[in-house]
């Protein structure tokens, strides 16, 4: 059921504000460049976007036709949302208009998974879960100008670098592919897991790539050496309690033990950790330590 929030004018026994949250399940969500707005997509397909100060949604956008599964801010101005859907496409959304402004397919129908948005704002990609493609637009133009093959299983998820423009593509096939997309060299780099790989993040320094995987462990990769500088075990920092309705105990359950999402601090001195349970792990990213674990509700 979809969350509301009523405000209430006593003298007058009438509401003066509703507020309403998501239908269904929160899947993504994002803050905008200066930290004001917040942006959230859910599995109901809307995008919605909220103010950090007071908590309010200002504004709802109803286009998609299927699950959000990314959302992005416009890098800089932020201006502008982008999302991708399982019904296909990425949708571009005006914050001064509040309309839908542009709508990006690939050139066959599939379910898009993660976005990912170069710097300059104009390059946009997606993954796809079958074909296993990441596909490359032009944001003016909503040309698609790029399709990048060489995964064997679906993609999890996309990244740009904030520096060279390099764009890294983690995938369940165990892997992740850094794609040379400005060069028109496609595939430059690829880097093996013994699990599969739910998110790859460029480290701020550029050098270096940060993984989280299925397994529930960190890994810190060397780009320019291909090969893998630390190992930050993380299922015995991440798992929770039992549920009431749970049948296996944590100890047994695996829905609990592995991280769904990294974030890198900006000195790209730590890394945190968030996924299906209660806990959000920090580590030190150099000592590849835990310094601190924050509890939810």
């Amino acid at each position: 059921m979809e969350g509301q929030l009523f405000v209430w004018e006593w003298k007058s026994e009438t509401y003066v504000l509703k507020q309403q949250g998501h239908f269904f399940d929160l899947n993504c969500m994002t803050y905008s460049p200066d930290g004001m707005y917040l942006a959230t997509g859910g599995d109901d397909g809307k995008v919605k976007c909220w103010t950090t100060k007071n908590s309010l949604c200002f504004s709802t956008f109803n286009d998609h036709e299927g699950a959000i599964t990314d959302i992005k801010f416009m890098p800089k101005k932020g201006n502008a949302i982008l999302t991708s859907s399982q019904d296909g496409t990425v949708r571009a959304f005006d914050l001064i208009k509040y309309k839908n402004f542009r709508t990006l397919r690939p050139n066959k129908h599939t379910q898009l998974t993660c976005l990912a948005i170069e710097s300059s704002g104009d390059i946009v990609c997606a993954g796809s879960n079958d074909p296993y493609n990441v596909f490359v637009w032009s944001l003016k133009t909503s040309q698609l100008i790029d399709i990048l093959s060489g995964h064997t299983g679906p993609i999890s998820s996309v990244c740009f670098s904030a520096t060279n423009g390099m764009l890294t593509s983690s995938s369940w096939d165990q892997s992740v592919k850094i794609w040379d997309v400005f060069g028109k060299n496609g595939m430059v780099d690829s880097f093996g897991h013994s699990h599969e790989v739910i998110e790859a993040l460029f480290h701020p320094n550029s050098n270096d790539i940060v993984t989280t995987t299925l397994g529930g462990q960190i890994h810190i990769w060397d780009q320019e050496t291909n090969s893998i500088k630390g190992v930050i075990e993380c299922k015995h920092d991440i798992q929770g309690g039992r549920l009431r309705d749970d049948r296996n105990s944590a100890k047994k359950s695996t829905k609990n033990k592995h991280f769904n999402s990294l974030a890198i601090s900006p000195n790209g001195q730590f890394v945190l950790g968030g996924g299906n349970s209660k806990n959000l792990c920090l580590y030190d990213v150099k000592n590849k330590i835990m310094l601190r674990r924050f509890a939810i509700t």
